[in-house]
């Protein structure tokens, strides 16, 4: 003996008032998800509209960093890349260095961080002459803002630092850091020329 289902005394509206009461509140895109379950439950055909859209995340374009560069500015031989950047100072070649453990070492050699010890194997590897105390060169470059503090004797490479590696280096005839005492002394001989002939 076959039974009939019973009669459903609710009518379509008073189901969707049910509905509409148990969605508010939840965002527009749980209440899609909520309507395509009950749906899927009834076996009811999906219309399109009740199809949650799913916003794709988006990746603000990123600006190029200036440590990338051509073929003929790269080098994964620190002694190579010292001699194409031609630092001018100690200063300058810890902001080298540094730039080069960052950016230009193969990837199992990079460092974000320098200290003493790697720049005393970086001079040496660069063919460059030792100095007393590279803990000192370091906090002058520092002093220069080529470097950033990263903790007790650790140092890494600032945004001048970068700049001045990617861009300003090698000089070009440019005017370099600690050469200020050089144009001094050339300002004192134009002024005393120029008193000079004024006396005259």
């Amino acid at each position: 003996m076959s039974s009939t289902p019973p009669s459903n005394s609710k009518s379509p509206l008073e189901a969707a008032q049910k509905l509409v009461v148990e969605l508010t509140g939840m965002t527009s895109e749980h209440q899609s998800l909520a309507l395509k379950f009950a749906i899927e439950t009834l076996g009811l055909q999906i219309p399109a509209a009740f199809s949650p859209v799913v916003a794709q995340p988006t990746h603000p374009a990123q600006p190029t960093p200036p440590h990338v560069a051509s073929g003929a500015d790269h080098s994964t031989d620190i002694r190579s890349f010292t001699a194409m950047k031609a630092p001018k100072s100690d200063q300058q070649f810890a902001a080298v260095v540094a730039y080069f453990y960052q950016f230009e070492a193969k990837p199992d050699n990079r460092k974000d961080e320098i200290d003493a010890e790697i720049m005393k194997e970086a001079a040496r590897l660069a063919g460059r002459p030792q100095v007393a105390r590279w803990n000192m060169t370091l906090t002058n470059a520092k002093n220069s803002g080529y470097l950033d503090s990263a903790g007790p004797g650790k140092f890494k490479l600032s945004s001048v630092g970068e700049n001045l590696v990617a861009i300003t280096l090698p000089g070009n005839g440019g005017p370099s850091h600690g050469s200020g005492a050089n144009t001094k002394k050339k300002v004192k001989k134009k002024s005393s020329k120029k008193i000079a002939k004024k006396k005259g």
